[in-house]
């Protein structure tokens, strides 16, 4: 038997850290860990940040190595909270239009999914927000929980200190939140950039 999985994305409390808790209480010293160190998804400008948040995560993780660059920068960019909704639909409109045919992903804290989900809907034809979103939409908003698992070519991460603080693994998510990206990575942020997103200031 084969699994395949990523610890630093743990986000339940009650999730396994290592490997050694998953095997170990059932089939004892009888299994192998082979860790996969090359990235064939995200490109290596997107990794250098996701590098910083997984060296939180957990010191002893190791970062896989990028194969390719996508020669586009990641940034962050500070908004006030009473604008979030005009300036995210600003942004996703920009970004949609940078990945042409391709797809934007824009993940945000549970408290914000149905406010900004219904203003990106009203504002961009075709967007999709909700438990089960279209994932053929041009343009998603969801939460990073239901992100897992899933690629965008531009990924939009609002309000990364909330996704921190709403979970006893936030790091785990937002390190979920910042590798979706296939070639672009955006933030837009309304209190302090988090300490491990300053790569992005």
């Amino acid at each position: 038997m084969t699994v395949v999985g990523d610890v630093a994305q743990t986000s339940e409390p009650a999730g396994s850290t290592s490997w050694e808790q998953v095997f170990e209480p059932y089939v004892g010293q009888r299994w192998r860990l082979v860790e996969l160190s090359v990235n064939y998804r995200t490109p290596a400008e997107v990794m250098a940040v996701a590098a910083d948040v997984l060296a939180e995560v957990g010191p002893a993780l190791k970062p896989p190595r990028s194969v390719r660059s996508a020669g586009v920068t990641p940034w962050a960019r500070h908004v006030p909270a009473d604008g979030l909704g005009e300036e995210l639909i600003a942004d996703v409109r920009k970004e949609a239009a940078a990945v042409e045919s391709g797809r934007v992903g824009v993940l945000v804290p549970a408290r914000l999914q149905e406010t900004l989900g219904a203003a990106l809907v009203d504002a961009v034809p075709g967007a999709a927000v909700g438990e089960q979103p279209d994932l053929l939409n041009h343009v998603v908003l969801m939460t990073v929980r239901q992100a897992k698992g899933l690629e965008f070519d531009s990924v939009l991460v609002v309000c990364p200190d909330e996704i921190i603080a709403e979970s006893p693994r936030g790091l785990s998510d937002l390190y979920v939140a910042v590798t979706r990206a296939t070639q672009r990575l955006g933030v837009l942020h309304t209190a302090p950039l988090p300490a491990v997103l300053s790569s992005l200031a």
